[in-house]
């Protein structure tokens, strides 16, 4: 079909957080935006979302690097976004971030009996789907409220996208949803791909560190590897802003305790202090675009055994640096690290070190999964998952 006669899908994109209040962009902003700069000849793109952020300062983020915004509606309320979806006439609309929400659940029941396409997105951990066991009677009933309403929303939904396998695993294993809905289109990447000289240390990146990010592990494991190896740890990151419940050592289900982020860094200095690594150890805060790629292009390893996870971009953007990866075989960390390929998946903090110890001594490997790794980055370069989105939408 030539170019002048082919159709103009009409795509919407309805999203919770288009931004937070620093105008870092949502994983699904950042989508919508591959959209409008791959997508623009065939399709037109909208935004549509309930909390905007600091709209400025993502703009002028975007704007320093070559990006384009989709025409973005600020739509706080059910009844506007409904306004907004009678107004501009959708042929497909990907619903972000209202997994277990009522509002989605309504809202997708007035797209079928609009006959609008609908995809819904899935980014799940275990966690979302614990088991009942250390729940209030409140927190039973809003559980099971949950459960009730993914179920419907999964059922009502004409496709499903999720990052990784393991968001269809955990599904699969909670309710029966037909498989032939599924389907994977990770996140890609603008991280160049390159290897650089590396320097002699460790890195670990969260956005935020928290008991589940597994840093008191980090820090014991590491602490066993400079007896052997003398190298230097580099976190990235703060500390979790506010009060969590603590998962088991598995990531499956969360105890009956909690802390805050303030608690879980006090654990973490403490630990520090016994272990005497203040020397060893440097602490740079949050890092963005070229400067945190630069830290992962000089890192050694990417070092991060999370007791859960979903889809993370520290893998791809470790991998695209050249940086071999050391994490736990869990959740969805086991789809995107390739065991003995661009890393090693380690269940036991041993076997961690074992894996660390190994790529820091045998040269030979530590090149050929450089490669690997650079290799395997490709494949999530944002022209490469557009193309997939091509197929679906």
């Amino acid at each position: 079909m030539s170019g002048k006669n082919q159709k103009i899908i009409k795509v919407m994109h309805i999203m919770k957080e288009y931004a937070n209040n620093e105008g870092i962009l949502s994983v699904p902003a950042i989508i919508s935006c591959m959209f409008e700069r791959y997508l623009k000849e065939t399709s037109n793109v909208v935004l549509v979302t309930r909390n905007i952020g600091s709209l400025s300062k993502s703009k002028a983020k975007v704007q320093e690097e070559g990006e384009i915004h989709p025409i973005i509606k600020h739509t706080p309320n059910l009844i506007s976004v409904l306004h907004k979806i009678l107004s501009f006439k959708p042929d497909t609309v990907l619903i972000h971030q209202h997994l277990g929400s009522f509002f989605e659940l309504f809202l997708q029941t007035a797209l079928k009996v609009l006959r609008v396409k609908t995809i819904i997105g899935l980014d799940l951990v275990q966690e979302h789907f614990v088991s009942f066991k250390h729940k209030s009677f409140t927190e039973f009933i809003g559980a099971i409220k949950y459960y009730i309403c993914i179920f419907l929303q999964l059922h009502l939904a004409d496709r499903i996208f999720c990052r990784t396998k393991n968001e269809i695993d955990i599904i699969s294993s909670k309710m029966a949803i037909s498989k032939n809905k599924y389907f994977v289109i990770p996140p890609g990447h603008d991280f160049e791909i390159e290897k650089q000289q590396k320097e002699n240390y460790i890195l670990a990146v969260s956005g935020w560190w928290s008991d589940r990010k597994n840093l008191h592990t980090i820090l014991r494991v590491f602490s066993e590897v400079i007896k052997k190896k003398e190298c230097k740890l580099v976190i990235v990151g703060e500390f979790f802003k506010g009060r969590y419940k603590i998962l088991d050592e598995k990531g499956e289900m969360f105890t009956d305790k909690y802390e805050t982020g303030e608690e879980y860094k006090q654990r973490i200095m403490r630990l520090i202090g016994e272990l005497r690594l203040k020397d060893h150890i440097e602490f740079v805060g949050i890092k963005k675009g070229k400067e945190l790629q630069d830290i992962y292009k000089k890192a050694l390893i990417y070092y991060m055994p999370s007791k859960s996870e979903g889809f993370g971009m520290v893998w791809v953007e470790a991998m695209a640096s050249g940086t071999p990866i050391v994490a736990m075989p869990n959740s969805a960390v086991k789809y995107i690290v390739k065991d003995g390929i661009t890393g090693f998946l380690r269940d036991t903090p041993s076997g961690q070190k074992d894996a660390i110890l190994k790529l820091l001594t045998d040269n030979e490997l530590y090149a050929k999964m450089q490669e690997n790794c650079l290799k395997e980055a490709e494949k999530y370069k944002w022209e490469n998952i557009i193309n997939k989105w091509k197929e679906v939408i």
